[in-house]
């Protein structure tokens, strides 16, 4: 059900096929998953006709709801209709559009990008959630109604969109994506999310964006893989852990090196790091924004942490910085430490599930990406997580797209 690889139409003509592929999947079924708030698949078909130049030339892009664009209102996923953002383009909405790229529309956000549901459904059963908070941008491409589509990832919000989802989701290394006109939640936990078909496609994206070229990096099998085994307190579902084993004795029996370990961080910072730096960060930039109107539940969730001093911040940030130091040691020796993506395949919708696979790694800043690989209960997507060495983005990417390839010829 998900795109095709964007790399692998390099004409124009190949491109220009491909993107009305998508708008006629569109037309048939975004009324029933219901990834846009706002889309005019009449000017992209315009566009596609000018047939613009640039290395995203006929990409159908989407962008989730709490980036700001001056082609669509940006609401943040709010039901407030005097919510309002600024109609300019983001750094990311401008860089797409002189890449030549075609900005198809705005995706669903659940409610100012925390867990309150929206309305989009997963593609592979409308009774799943997509997972949140990009949940739009995850389900588009999951379609087929567009190549890429760019979310944010504050604590979980692309790597499990994307399993659910059966899609590439890729949150770069801190900083190396601007969020210039992206709505804060989070000073030092927000990220720009990247979805497409593959990793490889993930890359081209991102390199597009960040570097003066874009890059198709090649495949290449790993050198060393850590299997980071998880405590049994933490919900893996679907045979979780038992999938990452039997990859990692496939991988072995092919003479890759994989070392399992045990998780060394403390269980109580695996889950609750990024929600303490997250939250404090939030309550101060969501509860005094002029622009965002926050939901009783969401002011529920930040008002006590206004109350925290700074001596709590600065304990969390310390312990960040710490365990940043461990990690980033740990991985000198490998190429990737492989985990769940999620804790389980799509939970029937509302709920938008469980970010506890992610919110650590989002919160030491590394890079992190989910492959689709398998299939759990009743045939729906699983992912893999691979999780990198920070600024090591293109190492992971390679290791990434050699596994992908392998796991789905």
């Amino acid at each position: 059900m998900s795109e095709p690889d964007f790399c692998a139409a390099p004409t124009r003509a190949e491109r220009r096929a491909l993107a009305m592929a998508q708008l006629a999947t569109l037309a048939e079924r975004e009324r029933d998953v219901r990834a846009f708030v706002a889309l005019d698949p009449e000017k992209a078909a315009r566009d596609l006709a000018a047939d613009h130049a640039g290395p995203l030339a006929g990409a159908l892009v989407g962008l989730k709801d709490i980036i700001a664009t001056a082609d669509f209102p940006t609401r943040y996923g709010s039901r407030d209709p005097a919510v309002a953002g600024p109609r300019s383009d983001a750094w990311c909405v401008s860089r797409l559009k002189a890449l030549g790229a075609i900005l198809l529309g705005k995706t669903v956000c659940t409610e100012f990008a925390f867990p309150e549901p929206g309305p989009t459904r997963n593609p592979h059963d409308l009774s799943r959630t997509p997972g949140g908070s990009s949940m739009g941008s995850a389900a588009a491409v999951a379609a087929g109604f567009v190549s890429f589509a760019v979310g944010t990832q504050t604590a979980g919000s692309t790597i499990r969109p994307a399993s659910f989802c059966g899609i590439t989701g890729f949150k770069p290394s801190y900083g190396l994506l601007h969020l210039e006109g992206v709505q804060a939640i989070s000073t030092t936990c927000d990220h720009l999310g990247l979805f497409a078909s593959s990793p490889r496609d993930a890359w081209y994206l991102a390199s597009a964006l960040a570097m003066a070229a874009p890059e198709v990096l090649p495949a290449a099998p790993p050198r060393r893989l850590l299997l980071l085994r998880l405590p049994a307190e933490l919900p893996q579902g679907d045979d979780y852990p038992a999938r990452i084993e039997r990859l990692a004795r496939a991988l072995e029996s092919e003479g890759i090196a994989v070392e399992r370990r045990d998780l060394p961080f403390p269980l109580a910072d695996f889950r609750g790091l990024q929600q303490a730096l997250c939250y404090w960060e939030a309550a101060r930039i969501v509860l005094s924004s002029t622009t965002i109107r926050p939901i009783p539940e969401l002011r529920a969730l930040l008002e006590p942490y206004l109350a925290r001093d700074l001596d709590f911040y600065a304990a969390a940030r310390r312990r960040r910085q710490a365990h940043q130091a461990e990690f980033d040691r740990l991985m000198a020796d490998f190429d990737a430490a492989l985990l769940p993506a999620a804790t389980g395949v799509a939970p029937p919708a509302p709920a938008t599930g469980d970010a506890v696979m992610s919110r650590f790694w989002t919160a030491l800043h590394v890079p992190a990406i989910s492959v689709p690989i398998w299939r759990g209960e009743a045939g729906l997507p699983l992912g893999l997580q691979l999780v990198g060495r920070l600024g090591d983005d293109a190492r992971l990417i390679r290791v990434a797209q050699w596994i992908y390839e392998r796991e789905t010829a």
